[in-house]
């Protein structure tokens, strides 16, 4: 079945990560659905492989690649000891509620174990299941096309990417060329990219552009694509404490680390949040979180659970988001970028006035935060809406934020 959402009705609010503390008097919060990303995982390739793309070693790992790191699972129970905070202080969680709280994952060990990261500091007096669909299976919230849920046009889908391209991919990369330069000189450790030739090395100035046959609806190759893996690999390192210096790598702090983002989140924006793709990948899973919030039939856990958290990837979250035009910025990263734990919040509101609204914002740690592992508290927050720049609208009632799910 294929959810068709009718997303121009859909102008949520996105609010400050302390923003429902400061809700109108009278407001009562009776729901939230946290979709969440994994925490800090290893990265995907190996040091060794990582070390071809650049002229320093990498950090390592305590964890096999792609695995949640032991410091990625304690910075998730951190956010879930924030929403603990939050929530307890609007009345929605109490203490020894062991009912109010249900989790679900995605199928790999990074998603099932953030959501039992989450369940030690949301309520942390309870034995919390995480459950899925279970080991080898394809879950149709997350992989609804593996899954065979949905049936997608692979060449419209194409189609669709590259128009928002201007239909010239190789154009709309060398648009990017500055970028790669500077990604160059800082992977190539030189002091102005394009850096000196360095035989062996793989470098996102050599790859093409252009789009990559396989399983993936939609599949981009070119210095975009090069860099996405890359510099999701440092940030990752770097959030999970590595010794960049001790390896002899120069002039990697939180600026430089945000500049070499950009193009991960350019090759993301383009293949993920593209209309035609998003409503393909993110259908299925944005309907099931609105049947959780506004009693529809095929809910995402038992129906009076007062928090669902959806552990899942960033491209969970980048499908919902461009799905739902929801736009986001916080300090130290690219707009609309998806940081290890970070995620998109919808609370249900009963308001003063009897009428049900909701409530949507995007909540997650800064760069320092993650870097030190900070505790998260009421005062200290995931992340302070001062230094952000958010879209706002009126919240709205449920009845309008959805159409009926209907099959296509």
């Amino acid at each position: 079945m294929r959810l068709s959402i009718r997303l121009a009705a859909l102008a949520a609010a996105l609010l400050s990560a302390t923003s429902a503390l400061a809700a109108p008097s009278g407001d009562r919060l009776e729901k939230v659905v946290i979709l969440s990303r994994h925490g800090v995982r290893a990265a995907m390739s190996t040091p060794e492989r990582l070390g071809e793309a650049s002229a320093r070693p990498w950090p390592r790992f305590d964890v096999p690649p792609g695995h949640l790191t032991v410091r990625g699972g304690r910075m998730v129970t951190l956010m879930g000891d924030y929403y603990r905070q939050l929530y307890a202080a609007e009345g929605l969680l109490k203490a020894g509620d062991c009912g109010a709280a249900y989790y679900w994952a995605n199928v790999t060990q990074r998603t099932i174990a953030t959501g039992e990261a989450y369940a030690k500091g949301l309520i942390p007096t309870c034995a919390n299941t995480v459950h899925t669909v279970g080991e080898g299976k394809d879950d149709p919230m997350f992989e609804p096309v593996k899954a065979g849920v949905v049936s997608p046009d692979k060449a419209l889908a194409k189609a669709a990417v590259a128009g928002r391209a201007g239909g010239d991919l190789t154009a709309w990369s060398a648009s990017h060329r500055q970028e790669v330069e500077q990604l160059d000189a800082f992977l190539m450790q030189c002091g102005k990219g394009p850096c000196p030739p360095a035989p062996g090395k793989r470098r996102a100035l050599d790859a093409k552009p252009g789009f990559v046959d396989g399983e993936d609806l939609v599949s981009l190759s070119g210095p975009e694509a090069f860099a996405s893996g890359v510099t999701e690999s440092l940030l990752m390192a770097w959030a999970d404490g590595g010794d960049f210096a001790g390896l002899g790598w120069k002039g990697v702090d939180e600026d430089a680390l945000t500049r070499t983002f950009f193009l991960h989140q350019a090759e993301f924006d383009l293949r993920l949040r593209t209309p035609y793709v998003a409503q393909a990948l993110a259908g299925n899973i944005t309907g099931r979180i609105l049947d959780s919030l506004d009693g529809g039939s095929a809910p995402i856990g038992p129906s009076d659970a007062k928090v669902v958290v959806i552990a899942g990837h960033d491209g969970t979250l980048a499908t919902v988001g461009g799905l739902l035009r929801l736009e986001w910025t916080l300090p130290g990263y690219q707009p609309n970028q998806i940081q290890p734990g970070a995620a998109l919040v919808f609370e249900r509101w009963l308001r003063a006035d009897g009428v049900r609204v909701i409530r949507t914002r995007f909540t997650g740690q800064s760069l320092s935060q993650l870097r030190a592992a900070t505790p998260l508290t009421l005062a200290a927050p995931p992340w302070l809406p001062r230094c952000s720049s958010l879209a706002a609208a009126p919240p709205r009632p449920p009845s309008t934020v959805r159409s009926r799910a209907c099959a296509r």
